[in-house]
């Protein structure tokens, strides 16, 4: 019995002694008497959070969480809940992102759980499977010019660590999904989407963009949310279900008719596999925010533009481009309380009211992304959106032949008199003096706006031409697709030839 005892003392002993300490080294101002050594107008620095410091309840500043302040060179202890007497200064970013942390209560939950190192290594496994997934089947845009920026801009606005004990480095990849989007997993992998980066029109709005993701990250949003979840499905069992789910996307789309114009082979259907996938992991790790929660990352976003002289009014611009673009396309549910980011009216009016953000500048550094985005929107039939992506390439002088062609295309969808016919004409006459990247499409829509013209033994050459051109092409793809693509675009390509062969009659009977 005594050995008992004293095993169950020493076990106490160790709970009661067990500490959670977070290093934060801000400098602030007394706004009101603490204490006798700790008065108004005194210039502090706030050391260090602990929880359990002192386990002596007989002293008066005693707190299972307290904060340790450094005052004219004597160390002082107060409670967690006097923080807010200090006006506290951030000269840096990253003493801006540890003020913010402090004021959301971020650092009073780390106290209350501990740092729940197994959850974050469970939660980085996670990621790492995801970002498996996502290379394994071709659905991250690659550009590593475009990479270069967005880390050059996320690292403006966010040091490369906090230095708070918790792990995770901020890193971005871009997902290739229309509908515009990001989101931060809890180890500091973000994602934007191709969606994303062509609603919006300048840097200023990307900025407030990430900002807002990085206050997630920051504020331990998804750790807060999986924490109030009643159960975490195992690994195991989790991404069992989540192979089912996505080679059920993925064989939907391969099995669906290629009989479309895409420049670059699978552009829609990998963007729509992407979107799946992405909205099947979010539950998982806790990106389904709050409404609260989606406020606070606003406002910490607002402040940093204002801390970095960045014009905050970008953010509200950014999410107005986003409601704009999802009533222009039916994605009622990304408006509303129900969506990922709820309420966005409200998010808006918060803010304030939004001002009219465009640089070609940007429309320079993402004209990839606006380009295979256009051709998204090409085969949504969103042709609207298709044109004015197309055409903010071109007016940023960086169009190549498949933006002139995503553009003709589109209008001679949306149209047909002599007018928008001929228009279209033009632009594949511009696209066929670049030279830059030739697309096997160009023959074809000249053929297509040749007969909207009403020149048809010019439209009957151009169709003879195509089918030269699809020979050509099936050849190349035959030395350079994989199997399972090749038979795609094999598959593809004969519906390309029978069309123009079946049109070669028609014209002559026009």
């Amino acid at each position: 019995m005594k050995k008992t005892s004293i095993l169950l003392l020493i076990i106490i002993q160790c709970s009661v002694s067990a500490q959670v300490t977070i290093p934060i080294n801000l400098q602030g101002v007394v706004n009101k008497k603490i204490t006798s050594q700790i008065t108004q107008g005194s210039k502090v620095e706030i050391i260090e959070l602990t929880d359990n410091i002192d386990p002596n309840p007989n002293n008066p500043a005693y707190s299972s969480q307290s904060v340790k302040i450094l005052i004219d060179g004597n160390h002082e202890i107060i409670n967690l809940k006097q923080v807010d007497r200090i006006d506290v200064q951030y000269n840096n970013i990253k003493e801006f992102w540890i003020y913010q942390a402090l004021q959301h209560s971020t650092y009073k939950n780390l106290l209350s759980k501990g740092f729940q190192y197994d959850l974050r290594k469970d939660l980085e496994e996670d990621a790492i499977e995801y970002l498996n997934y996502i290379k394994k089947n071709n659905l991250s845009f690659e550009d590593s010019y475009l990479e270069s920026y967005l880390h050059s801009l996320i690292y403006k606005i966010y040091p490369i660590s906090i230095l708070d004990g918790r792990p995770g480095i901020l890193n971005i990849k871009i997902l290739k999904d229309f509908t515009p989007n990001a989101f931060v997993f809890p180890n500091g992998t973000m994602f934007v989407t191709t969606g994303l980066l062509s609603t919006i029109n300048s840097e200023e709005e990307l900025i407030g963009i990430l900002a807002h993701e990085i206050a997630h990250f920051v504020l331990d949003h998804s750790i807060v949310n999986i924490n109030k979840a009643i159960q975490r499905q195992k690994n195991a069992e989790f991404w069992a279900a989540f192979a089912t789910i996505a080679a059920a996307v993925t064989e939907g789309y391969i099995a669906s008719k290629n009989s479309y114009y895409v420049p670059g082979a699978l552009t829609y259907s990998t963007s729509i596999l992407a979107l799946n996938i992405a909205n099947a992991i979010k539950d998982r790790l806790g990106l389904k925010y709050s409404r609260e929660q989606e406020l606070e990352a606003d406002r910490c976003a607002v402040e940093l533009m204002k801390f970095i002289s960045v014009d905050p009014l970008a953010l509200a611009s950014a999410l107005n481009k986003i409601k704009n673009y999802n009533i222009l396309n039916g994605n009622y549910i990304a408006l509303t309380n129900e969506g990922t980011h709820p309420a966005i009216d409200d998010r808006i009016n918060e803010i304030g009211k939004p001002i009219i953000f465009n640089d070609e500048a940007y429309d320079r550094k993402i004209s990839f992304v606006n380009t295979f985005n256009a051709a998204v929107e090409l085969n949504s039939q969103h042709f609207i959106s298709c044109i004015d992506l197309a055409q903010r390439n071109i007016a940023a002088n960086v169009a190549t032949e498949d933006d002139y062609l995503l553009k003709a295309t589109a209008i001679l969808k949306m149209y047909d008199n002599e007018q928008k016919n001929l228009e279209a004409y033009n632009l594949i006459q511009e696209a066929k003096t670049l030279d830059i990247l030739p697309s096997l499409f160009l023959t074809k829509q000249e053929s297509i706006a040749l007969i909207r013209l009403n020149n048809l033994s010019q439209a009957k050459l151009s169709i003879l031409k195509y089918i030269e051109e699809i020979e050509t092409e099936k050849q190349i793809q035959d030395k350079t697709l994989d199997v399972s693509l090749r038979k795609i675009m094999n598959d593809f390509l004969n519906e390309e030839f029978k069309w123009a062969v079946k049109m070669v009659h028609k014209v002559e009977k026009l």
